[in-house]
């Protein structure tokens, strides 16, 4: 999408909308960024599904702002779409600060980090309790569900470029994995958050706003932590993960159980989305990494059956 689109699209919906400038910012694989008056960041999904998420995460963010103690991104513009659950764009206003990463967190004492750890505690404490007045199409991920669709695509789409013993493999896992009675605590979750979601104001000293709620869900409340857990390769240490969940209140060691599990699921995962997204290199990679049998099959399926611990 050019700039003259964008201009042209937002103008449809918002025919009285003073536009002076138009910057493009950046494009990713679900969406591509605008700046808009210096004031507005514009978001233009480029597929069916990042509509469909941007609709959810549009609607979530609207419903949450007043209820969470950082702030979020405030929409301010919508685009709507001809379908159903689906947005042209959404523009929100434009975040100051910096993304926090590795660097810009090793400058700060050892108590500012005591204190960042006990405010994103506060967020998510707050999030994982809001019962949101709309239903969401989608927004609620069913395990189960989750799971057979996965194990469907990958025997689509797959299962002819691997060898039968393989096959036999990941059949035993999905086997397992259909018949457990997961326990866990649903919640609305951010379901992706790392340090680069935090926008930090250095003059100020202080958390700007927590930003990216595309895969946002009502889902394992374990989840939000997991995804901390990965972050040390973005800025989050363990050590500072550690804090966030002792203020928070929670056992680590179901956690890690679940981390655990998560990087031997990863190994299908990765096929899974390769496929999903027309993500060719990381479809043959995974391919070519599995094909002498899944890493960890033994002691996560055969001597035990972990797949309790699916995310």
């Amino acid at each position: 999408m050019d700039k003259l689109e964008a201009v042209k699209q937002i103008k449809q919906e918002y025919p009285d909308l003073v536009i002076e400038e138009i910057e493009f910012l950046g494009a990713g694989y679900d969406s591509e960024a605008f700046l808009l008056n210096q004031a507005y960041v514009f978001k233009f999904p480029r597929h069916a599904r990042a509509a469909r998420n941007l609709y959810k995460e549009a609607i979530v963010l609207k419903e949450i702002k007043d209820k969470v103690p950082l702030k979020v991104p405030a929409i301010c513009f919508i685009g709507t779409s001809d379908q159903p659950n689906q947005l042209t764009f959404a523009g929100h206003e434009k975040i100051e600060g910096v993304p926090l990463d590795a660097e810009l967190l090793a400058t700060l004492t050892d108590e500012r980090k005591e204190e960042m750890a006990k405010e994103l505690a506060a967020f998510f404490k707050a999030l994982h309790k809001i019962e949101l007045s709309t239903q969401i199409e989608g927004l609620e991920v069913n395990k189960k569900v989750k799971a057979a669709y996965e194990y469907e695509v990958i025997k689509k789409a797959a299962y002819h470029h691997l060898k039968e013993t393989v096959q036999h493999q990941i059949d035993e896992v999905y086997h397992q994995l259909l018949k457990q009675d997961f326990q866990y605590q649903k919640c609305l979750i951010h379901n992706d958050f790392g340090a680069s979601n935090v926008y930090y104001d250095q003059a100020a000293d202080k958390i700007c706003r927590l930003i990216d709620f595309g895969d946002v869900a009502i889902y394992d409340r374990d989840m939000e932590f997991v995804c901390l857990m990965y972050d040390y390769e973005e800025g989050f240490d363990q050590e500072f993960v550690q804090k966030v969940l002792t203020y928070y209140g929670l056992d680590s060691a179901d956690l890690a159980n679940k981390a655990n599990f998560t990087d031997f699921y990863g190994q299908l995962e990765n096929v899974y989305l390769g496929i999903e997204f027309d993500m060719k290199d990381l479809f043959e990679e995974s391919i070519a990494a599995i094909q002498e049998g899944l890493d960890g099959y033994k002691e996560n399926i055969l001597s035990e059956d972990r797949t309790k611990y699916y995310l």
